[in-house]
């Protein structure tokens, strides 16, 4: 692993570099913020160990440039800090950087960071082994690195509504079924409706989340819901697609009638409102998500549109 270390004390620099090296590491070492970035750029580093303070271009610049380049933006960075004062590690945290060490610190304390870090891209870069998307850890990350960035930005999170159920009564397979089904739709919604800036992950069970334009969320929802409810039929039996309900088993192991499965789907955009990050998104949308509910097995979605900033 390659480690960018941005550092104007030259002396910290080099004890950061020996430590690093020591550890396996491969290390470049820039000791101004003047050229910084092209130097990163040049390095291709998968995390920068990043000062705040620095002559020339400070650190916050260099991490707003680091999140805004289509080569760079995914790597992982750790920001330095001598004051370590809330809101100087706030802001850092808003340009995009991933984590923070305030100093003086310990070599040792540096290292569980990078360990940390390493977990965290390591994460990021996992796949749902059924439907080949990214995770949780992903899709916070790049909300949190557009908020960064300031774009207007839609969080559509998407439920499969009597997914539990179904898998009872259709078992593994049929679980796969679903989940394949609905990754494949979202992947082909991408194609054909040109949503060349959009992210999917799949983020557990029957939990989907997009990251789309803000401009993007309406067409998206309205062309998810009107194929899902066409295309349902796919994963029944006729007799059940016609009846509208699979028969299912309770926890008391009762049968039960269980209706065709929808989507729920709420939607948070930050056109009217601030949101500092991904987890105050992702707080509006569990508020969000308890006004989406299917009646009569159609799918449906709800969109935030109060104005209160957080």
């Amino acid at each position: 692993m390659k480690i960018l270390i941005i550092e104007d004390d030259v002396d910290l620099a080099e004890l950061l570099k020996t430590k690093l090296v020591s550890e396996g590491y491969q290390v470049g070492v820039i000791n101004t913020g003047n050229g910084a970035f092209e130097y990163a750029k040049q390095f291709k580093p998968e995390i920068v160990i990043l000062d705040i303070m620095l002559p020339g271009v400070t650190g916050y610049q260099i991490c707003r440039r680091i999140r805004r380049d289509p080569e760079l933006y995914r790597i992982g960075i750790l920001i330095l800090t001598a004051l370590g004062e809330e809101p100087e590690v706030i802001h850092g945290l808003e340009q995009g950087a991933d984590d923070y060490l305030v100093k003086p610190f310990k070599l040792e304390k540096l290292m569980d960071k990078i360990t940390s870090l390493s977990s965290l891209l390591v994460s990021v870069a996992s796949r749902n082994s059924i439907t080949n998307l990214p995770g949780t850890d992903a899709i916070k990350r790049e909300i949190d690195h557009k908020l960064a960035r300031g774009e207007n930005i839609a969080v559509v999170y998407i439920s499969i509504v009597g997914f539990k159920p179904y898998c009872v009564a259709k078992g593994p397979e049929g679980q796969k079924k679903a989940l394949h089904f609905l990754a494949t739709m979202l992947m082909d919604l991408k194609r054909s409706l040109a949503l060349y800036e959009s992210f999917f992950a799949h983020i557990g069970g029957e939990h989907f989340v997009v990251l789309l334009n803000a401009s993007d969320y309406e067409k998206f929802c309205e062309s998810l819901i009107t194929n899902f409810d066409q295309r349902k039929r796919e994963l029944y039996t006729d007799a059940e697609f016609n009846q509208g309900f699979v028969l299912s088993v309770d926890r008391q192991g009762a049968s039960v009638k269980c209706p065709l499965m929808a989507l729920s789907i709420g939607v948070v955009h930050n056109t009217y409102r601030h949101f500092r990050n991904a987890k105050k998104m992702f707080e509006v949308l569990a508020q969000v998500r308890q006004k989406a509910l299917p009646t009569e097995g159609k799918s449906i979605y709800f969109v935030d549109r109060r104005k209160t900033d957080r």
